[in-house]
């Protein structure tokens, strides 16, 4: 209601039922301010002390973490980059490695692995299909690769007491050292499988044996002479070495005029300085002739020159 006043105000007028009204509004707005008021209680704050020592924890399982997530897309990275390279392999000595790369799943090249540890042998190619999770398309690629060594076969079908194993497989066995395999290798007594592979591996960086007592600076090697001798104080070096032989002396040398440095150093004899000495002499002479300007370079001894020599080849 409006009206108005003396001065020509208007002012509103309000009614007593409005002014009623306006008071039981006032009245319900005061009594929700009141209820919550009484009954929120609110959440005492919680004082945390941070150390040096939980902030020194927190860290170490951050990195924890980090580390773990690392290590674990590295694993799912080299899964997904492995290279399947189809070669040659014996499924009863081939190691785990070669079985990956060759197209088996890593958890099967374990469980063959642990087939053979328990004794199994695969006698024929059609063995392979026994193993978990191998399929028809995959056997059928991997079977024209699969190769059985007579000499497995041999030895697991002889009866156990009709040959002293000891004896005619471990003692007097004695192998040409230029052509066994990681299958003979193991009948020699005092080398394992391991070993067997490191001197085959050896052998192919080499390009072939020249003599026997090349055999002693392969480590896995010392390391299975100074284990025999722990037990046995008669055992010397010669004892492992009388068991091989060269037939002939057949390596695979470096063309060393057609070879850049980097080819040049992979060889086991030749040192980085040695292997540009090499090509740097190859540049200033068109040509290297003989070993014997070879022997004229300072890198050399005479002793890593006498080594080197057999694996050198001079054709232009």
């Amino acid at each position: 209601m409006r009206k108005r006043d003396r001065d020509g105000h208007i002012a509103f007028l309000l009614s007593r039922e409005q002014w009623l009204g306006v008071a039981i509004l006032v009245a319900l707005a005061v009594g929700t301010v009141v209820v919550l008021h009484f009954f929120h209680k609110p959440q005492p704050a919680i004082d945390v002390e941070v150390t040096d020592s939980t902030k020194t924890a927190f860290a170490a399982h951050q990195a924890r973490q980090d580390s773990l997530h690392k290590a674990q897309w590295r694993r799912q990275y080299k899964r997904d980059t492995i290279a399947i390279v189809l070669q040659p392999f014996d499924p009863n000595t081939a190691d785990s490695s070669t079985l990956v790369h060759v197209g088996l799943k890593p958890w099967q090249a374990r469980n063959m692995l642990k087939y053979r540890a328990k004794g199994g042998k695969y006698r024929k190619a059609e063995d392979m299909r026994r193993l978990y999770g191998m399929t028809d398309s995959l056997y059928r690629v991997l079977e024209p690769y699969i190769r059985i060594a007579v000499d497995t076969v041999r030895v697991d079908s002889v009866r156990r007491d009709s040959v002293p194993r000891y004896v005619s497989m471990k003692r007097d066995t004695v192998l040409n050292l230029r052509t066994a395999d990681t299958t003979e290798l193991k009948m020699i007594r005092g080398i394992g499988s391991y070993t067997a592979r490191e001197i085959v591996r050896y052998r192919a960086q080499l390009g072939g044996f020249v003599r026997t007592e090349q055999l002693l600076e392969i480590q896995a090697v010392r390391r299975a002479i100074a284990y025999r001798q722990e037990t046995d104080s008669t055992y010397t070096r010669d004892s492992l070495l009388c068991h091989f032989v060269l037939d002939s002396v057949v390596v695979k040398t470096l063309p060393v005029n057609k070879l850049h440095v980097e080819q040049l150093q992979r060889h086991p004899y030749l040192r980085f300085a040695q292997a540009k000495a090499l090509y740097e002499l190859r540049r200033r002479r068109i040509h290297i002739d003989s070993a014997e300007e070879v022997r004229q370079l300072d890198c050399f001894t005479e002793e890593e020159w006498k080594r080197v020599v057999p694996y050198l080849s001079f054709e232009r």
